[in-house]
């Protein structure tokens, strides 16, 4: 197992194929990790990483802390939620109305055993009458 980093930043782990070779990301890449001390955002420009020092990170993070979102982010903040909810409420349907099916294919089932059973029953009985 190796580790490297995506142009954003991203440790990706490399593992081993078949033939003994790591299988590599198909975005940039670098062996060179992000150094210490570097904030967001950064990126690798080819050659070196470029970031947001400490005072630059906490002078746009004092900004976000105060961010008073406008009407319309919080109606699609508003209409997201409620998109997920409903998605959220599909995925449950669905995972009920998969297991009353199994249940139904499980009676089912049941029913064609009792039927071939009774079947099995008529004919013993039809060939005792007739000998």
């Amino acid at each position: 197992m190796k580790q490297v980093y995506l142009y954003d930043g991203t440790p990706f782990l490399l593992y081993k194929n078949d033939d003994d070779e790591y299988i590599y990301p198909s975005d940039d890449w670098t062996e060179i990790p992000p150094p210490n001390g570097i904030y967001s955002p950064f990126y690798f420009d080819g050659e070196r990483w470029i970031g947001t020092d400490k005072n630059e990170w906490l002078s746009q993070r004092g900004k976000l802390e105060n961010y008073q979102p406008s009407t319309i982010e919080m109606m699609l903040a508003h209409s997201q939620l409620q998109v997920t909810k409903t998605a959220n409420q599909l995925v449950k349907s669905q995972k009920e109305q998969a297991e009353t099916l199994k249940e139904l294919t499980k009676k089912e089932k049941r029913i064609q055993q009792l039927e071939e059973q009774q079947a099995q029953t008529m004919l013993e009985i039809a060939k005792l009458k007739g000998e």
